[in-house]
């Protein structure tokens, strides 16, 4: 086929990359095009290309599937927000701004940066907590080491 690519230029261009971002339309085309350096004539070859035509008809269809709202949302939250993060970052030196709000958006930056503190360590489920054990006179206080995994009983279970 004349609009094949050869080998090379499969090599230089990540075909699943351009056709997720493409399936997912946080961008338009022609932005997509930009962010990966792709010329119109290299746009014209790829989009005739019969492996991502496939491809993208595929990734369009799971993209557009009713069980991915929720990632789809998430991923366009998130694009959006990452738009705004400049102007988020601009403001925090403005003295024209409230320093309240400055204060806030700061914050704001720092937990999504996860540079507050807050976040969960992989698999831990919250605050450390303490027990107490009092035996007769005895007072033993400890903080429990617990190595384990948590898993989910089906509904309807009763634990042994």
């Amino acid at each position: 086929m004349a609009n094949d690519l050869s080998e090379n230029e499969v090599f230089a261009v990540n075909l699943a990359a351009l056709a997720r971002e493409i399936a997912m339309d946080v961008f338009d085309v022609p932005k997509i095009l930009e962010i990966h350096r792709l010329s119109d004539a290299e746009w014209q070859k790829i989009s005739a290309n019969q492996k991502f035509q496939e491809m993208l008809r595929g990734l369009v269809s799971e993209w557009q599937s009713a069980t991915n709202t929720k990632e789809r949302v998430r991923v366009k939250a998130a694009t959006g927000l990452e738009m705004q993060l400049e102007i988020y970052i601009r403001d925090i030196s403005d003295p024209k701004i409230p320093l309240a709000q400055r204060v806030e958006a700061g914050k704001f930056l720092a937990r999504l940066g996860e540079l507050d503190g807050s976040q969960i360590a992989a698999g831990g489920g919250g605050a450390a907590f303490q027990i107490n054990l009092n035996i007769g006179t005895h007072h033993i206080e400890k903080t429990p080491i617990i190595n384990g995994t948590a898993t989910r009983l089906s509904e309807g279970a009763i634990p042994e």
